[in-house]
């Protein structure tokens, strides 16, 4: 069984407040004139309903100025929203109804204002930038804002017939604003509910005995006033799921944004691994190869080697240039330039490019090239450099054998390399480089094909190459074996 935990105050604006306050002075204009017919104990107890919809108004006040200025002092602060109940003030309009066929004009217009204010205390304005609009206050505050309905309820109810309907204003705005708000559950307010229609009927009772004053029971009035209170409760009881509706709304905006936001980390995280993990592994490949020929007293190659490695850091920097200026650039711009197409011409270009650059590579081509879309051709490229970054760091100084087939349907790319024997793949011991890879490069790979349709397929084949072909079914994860090669598959629609 959950545990009672009293809700929050539902916080409010000066001007909402302001017609409560006009409300409970009509209510005191009211109960002036008919002081004289009403009994002692009738009118003591609509002052103390009264006096706690005041305190609880300025309660509900304070509240919203603390929110406010919370919401003033936060980045995120949302801009206040002040509205009143519709559905608030035809409830009005039947509490004015009830009390005119009772037969007393001055508490119906009492009622009137009572109850506009009533609709304005139970469509009490959201303030700051809370998911659910409530600014929960302290302990005290609940307590005694619990407390005050509880005597604007037990008050408005039983002195409902004995005022001729004047009474019923404070149980109205009494169940507005429990029924409106979502963190009060269905036994508390419903609780109150009962409580009205007893306490009516109490009054009622005591009408007809004469306790409570000479005035008789109208019949209508009665009917009018059970009418009222029926209207505040599905007048509530909407406004609640306006509220809760636009809770959702705020949560799935939220949720939106942090998906939005996690979505352009990853694509960050994915482009500068694709551009710093393949610049700098040819970095350190050529770097070795010169210091392994400047120790072997050859300068004038171990010199080429290091013009290379300048290439190579140069194209690195063009290459993290032009993914900084992309995630800059708004993501509409993105957005249209992802559906460009991409010349065949252009794209084997820059394939070829990659495999120069890397040596010791073979591409072949097979099918009928025909034009990509931008992420497809980038996709594809960045899968090439995966696969030759992933060939040097765990098997450096082998043949990387590249194909790209073009399908009638699709376009389908694999890169293959041998496995010496005795090699852990893909992340054994095998120098420096080897131990760089943490496991992004796939992942990322992965990621970028999903969102084309395509799929990706790593591991060990096994066997040596087929050649022109690439043979023996789906790459398969597991220890390397003398003639193993590792394949990285990729295809997507094109």
């Amino acid at each position: 069984m959950t545990s009672f935990r009293l809700p929050p105050v539902v916080a409010t604006t000066p001007w909402s407040a302001g017609i409560n306050l006009a409300g409970a002075l009509a209510v005191g204009y009211g109960l002036w004139h008919a002081a004289p017919t009403t009994a002692p104990w009738v009118l003591w107890s609509v002052i103390a309903g009264l006096a706690a919809w005041v305190a609880r108004t300025l309660i509900a006040l304070r509240s919203g100025s603390r929110t406010v200025a919370a919401g003033e002092g936060s980045a995120a602060g949302g801009s206040s929203v002040a509205g009143f109940s519709v559905a608030g003030s035809s409830v009005a309009g039947s509490s004015v109804a009830g009390s005119s066929v009772a037969g007393s004009s001055v508490a119906g217009s009492s009622v009137a204002g009572s109850s506009v204010a009533g609709s304005s205390a139970a469509d009490s304005s959201v303030a700051g930038s809370s998911v659910a609009g409530f600014s929960s206050g302290g302990l005290a505050a609940r307590a005694t804002a619990a407390a005050l309905l509880v005597v604007m309820v037990l008050a408005g109810a039983v002195t409902a017939i004995p005022t001729q309907g004047l009474g019923v204003a404070l149980l109205i705005v009494a169940v507005l604003v429990m029924t409106s708000d979502p963190a009060i559950a269905l036994p508390v307010w419903g609780g109150a509910v009962l409580v009205g229609v007893l306490g009516i009927a109490a009054g009622a009772v005591l009408a007809i005995s004469g306790a409570a004053g000479p005035d008789r029971v109208n019949v209508l009035g009665l009917i009018a006033v059970f009418a009222g209170l029926a209207l505040a409760v599905v007048a509530g009881l909407g406004r609640r799921a306006q509220r809760v509706l636009l809770a959702e709304r705020e949560r799935a905006r939220a949720d939106a944004l942090r998906a939005e936001a996690t979505a352009h980390r990853v694509a960050i995280a994915r482009d500068l691994h694709d551009v710093l993990a393949h610049s700098l592994g040819g970095l350190v490949v050529q770097l070795d190869a010169a210091e392994a020929l400047l120790d072997a007293g050859n300068a004038d190659r171990a010199a080429e080697r290091v013009t290379a490695a300048r290439r190579l850091a140069v194209a690195g920097l063009d290459e993290a240039r032009e993914a900084v200026r992309a995630l800059r650039e708004p993501a509409e711009e993105r957005g249209s330039d992802s559906g460009a197409a991409v010349a065949p011409a252009e794209f084997e270009r820059r394939v070829r490019e990659l495999v120069a650059e890397a040596g010791e590579t073979r591409l072949d081509v097979a099918g009928a090239p025909r034009p990509l879309s931008a992420a497809l051709a980038e996709a594809l490229a960045r899968a090439v450099q995966e696969g030759m970054s992933n060939a040097r760091k765990h098997a450096p100084g082998t043949e990387v054998r590249i194909r790209l087939v073009w399908h009638p349907d699709r376009v389908e790319c694999t890169i293959e390399n041998p496995i010496r024997p005795g090699a852990a793949l893909p992340r054994g011991d095998r120098g420096a480089l080897a131990a760089t890879g943490g496991g992004y490069g796939l992942a990322g790979i992965r990621e970028r094909f999903a969102v084309l349709g395509g799929t990706v397929q790593a591991g060990v084949m096994p066997g040596p190459s087929a050649g022109a072909g690439i043979g023996g079914g789906a790459p398969r994860r597991g220890a390397a074996e003398a003639g193993d090669r590792f394949v990285l598959r990729v295809e997507a629609p094109a």
